[in-house]
């Protein structure tokens, strides 16, 4: 093992601290890869100390970062200010204990809010966004703060919450929020161990740990925006209920998460003897009884009934949820229509749309050359009216399309050309095999058994449609695009 030598540090707090960032950001990044967020994470360590004896007050890991020549000198002082000129600073506990603790907490936060405020003002850190974790003391002289930032761009693509209290109450505006803070308590806890660390490399089983424990806390916010107070097990039961079939079938229809003293909720139908959450069985039966104009009215305890949201309710009240199931062991949180966190068979991710209409036309424009927006408007049309068919299907456009038709007879239903309109194409997509069409929309063939050869490039965890759609992709040799429905 190669042990750091302390001259080659200027900045030296501990011997690994390059080491433990360069592992926190490692870990950072393949979490939020996990959640379906790729955004490049960068990790720093930032740490303080009044030791006199030390050569820097403050110092930044990595030392030769841009943002390593920031100005951090008025960092502390700009805590104390913040501390002083807040709420929270006049409050008094009648224990000792308790109020140098609170105290000292939230002197605490005020320093790491001061550290975000200047690292987001300076040039070198303008166009990110920075998280600031709480502090460990680390051998006996530096208290070191984790430090995560984002690209500001990329982080504000992705759909969250505009609130970030209830009431005086800190809370998380999303999964990516929430998840952020369990990846910097983590490291705080690490750098906060008896002996300081040489490393910050969460093990996969803790990894996935931290993006449930994110999940839930996002959940637990949730319920507080909709004013349930208490811990709330509705992680719990939705994970269970969207296993378990009724009568063989999955389920599906929704839990509305309001209470009618803060969201206009009409009930449709009460319950006398309320359903708590703890009562998969019962819970997972009332939900089908849920259908796509009404839900069931959970409190974020118990289930009162049926009910829906009023035309009035405003959506920046943001005191409303909707949690669908969508498949088996699947289910998604929303606000508004808005998706905000997908969980499947416990596992949650950030949800993808389906289709997106920007991807769709670059991709569609760069493979064919001679489709201009007319066109692309059509292939549009035709993708969203497949994508919503009952079950997995595949449009294959195909810029011969006609003799391409003509080829895969009788691996395929040749018919007399023609643009589908939505009931005729969802009737052709009910029987197996892709619809082929060319680049202006007209539909040369149905039932369409596609070949090709194997290339190596397919996924096996992935199903014979897909397959047989990246072979047919390689035979093709650039003159079809596929669009896979599954």
């Amino acid at each position: 093992m190669i042990v750091p030598v302390r001259d080659s540090i200027a900045q030296f707090m501990w011997g690994f601290q390059s080491h433990f960032r360069s592992g926190l950001e490692r870990v950072a990044r393949d979490l939020f890869e996990q959640i379906g967020f790729g955004l490049g994470a960068r990790a720093f360590l930032v740490g303080f100390t009044d030791d006199d004896q030390q050569r820097f007050p403050v110092c930044f890991e990595p030392e030769q970062d841009p943002l390593g020549v920031v100005d951090l000198s008025g960092v502390v002082a700009r805590g104390g200010q913040l501390y002083d000129e807040s709420e929270e600073s006049k409050y008094f506990y009648s224990s000792g204990r308790h109020h140098e603790r609170i105290h000292r907490g939230l002197r605490e936060t005020f320093r790491a809010e001061a550290l975000r405020e200047t690292l987001e003002g300076s040039e070198a850190g303008a166009d990110m966004v920075f998280f600031v974790g709480s502090s460990a003391l680390v051998d006996g002289i530096y208290e070191v703060h984790p430090v995560i930032a984002v690209p500001r761009a990329r982080w504000s693509a992705k759909p969250a919450l505009t609130r970030d209290k209830v009431d005086r109450y800190p809370i998380v505006q999303s999964l990516q929020h929430a998840l952020i803070q369990e990846i910097l308590g983590a490291a705080t806890e690490d750098l906060g161990r008896s002996t300081p660390p040489e490393d910050f490399s969460a093990m996969w089983s803790d990894r996935s740990e931290l993006i449930r424990k994110a999940a839930r806390r996002f959940i637990q916010s949730v319920s507080l925006f909709s004013g349930y107070e208490f811990t709330s097990e509705l992680a719990v039961a939705l994970d269970q209920i969207s296993a378990q079939p009724y009568e063989g079938r999955s389920g599906s229809g929704g839990i509305l998460l309001a209470s009618g003293l803060n969201a206009p909720v009409e009930m449709v139908l009460e319950f006398v003897a309320p359903v708590l959450l703890s009562q998969t069985r019962s819970l997972r039966k009332s939900l089908e009884m849920a259908g796509p104009d009404h839900h069931l009215l959970c409190d974020g305890e118990k289930v009162i009934g049926l009910a829906r949201l009023s035309a009035g309710y405003d959506p920046a009240e943001e005191n409303a949820f909707t949690f669908n199931i969508v498949a088996r062991g699947a289910w998604e949180l929303s606000h508004h229509g808005q998706p905000l966190l997908r969980v499947t068979d416990t596992r949650a991710t950030l949800p993808k749309p389906r289709l997106d209409v920007a991807h769709f036309n670059s991709v569609a424009t760069r493979v064919f050359a001679e489709v201009g927006d007319a066109e692309a408007k059509v292939l549009w049309a035709l993708t969203l009216q497949a994508s919503a068919a009952s079950h997995g299907t595949m449009l294959v456009v195909h810029r011969h399309a006609s003799e391409e038709a003509a080829r895969l007879v009788p691996q395929a239903q040749q018919v007399r050309p023609r643009v589908l309109d939505p009931q005729v194409l969802a009737a052709v997509t009910n029987i197996d095999g892709a619809v082929l069409v060319d680049t202006s929309g007209t539909c040369h063939a149905v039932g369409v058994i596609l070949d090709g050869h194997a290339t190596g490039t397919g996924d096996p965890s992935r199903g014979a449609r897909y397959n047989s759609g990246v072979r047919y992709q390689d035979a093709t040799a650039g003159d079809s695009m596929g669009i896979i429905v599954s």
